[in-house]
């Protein structure tokens, strides 16, 4: 009897790591800025970027900063994604990006609190103009590999 039990606990969790190898979620992510028009708070960490690969898409439930607002999702296919980019040249590429809100950015002390944790994602719109979206976690290094193997776009990360 404990050598069924054994086959089947196995059999369960070996199931549901193939069921959820095409989908990945991270939630603790900050909105920092871009073309989505939502106020959010600085110390809000409470974004959820999810990636799936059956149907592809990218997925960004932004928290707002009012309790009574309610979530905003943007859905982006991968094949609109124009560029991806990480640390400080997230900033920039961004930015540059007509109609992008971005807060101002502290400077860095000697090179001691660099921003390295920011994910730049620049998409085409369904009315064929360019959004973007600027993400801060600590889990850069998780996300960034997914993003490039679902959207197929190199990561500018060089300043």
């Amino acid at each position: 009897m404990r050598l069924a039990l054994t086959y089947i606990a196995v059999a369960a969790s070996l199931c549901v790591a193939g069921n959820s190898a095409d989908r990945k979620s991270w939630n603790k992510v900050r909105y920092i800025g871009g073309t989505v028009s939502i106020k959010t708070s600085p110390y809000d960490w409470n974004t959820t970027l999810t990636i799936t690969t059956q149907p592809p898409s990218i997925v960004v439930s932004i928290a707002p900063a009012s309790l009574f607002s309610p979530k905003q999702t943007v859905h982006i296919a991968p094949s609109l994604v124009t560029s991806l980019s990480a640390g400080p040249v997230a900033w920039r590429v961004v930015g540059g990006i007509g109609g992008a809100k971005l807060p101002a950015r502290t400077p860095a002390l000697f090179g001691l609190l660099q921003d390295n944790g920011s994910i730049g994602i620049v998409y085409q719109t369904d009315d064929g103009k360019s959004g973007s979206i600027l993400l801060e976690t600590h889990l850069i290094w998780q996300i960034l590999p997914v993003l490039k193997s679902i959207t197929g776009k190199p990561i500018e990360d060089s300043p």
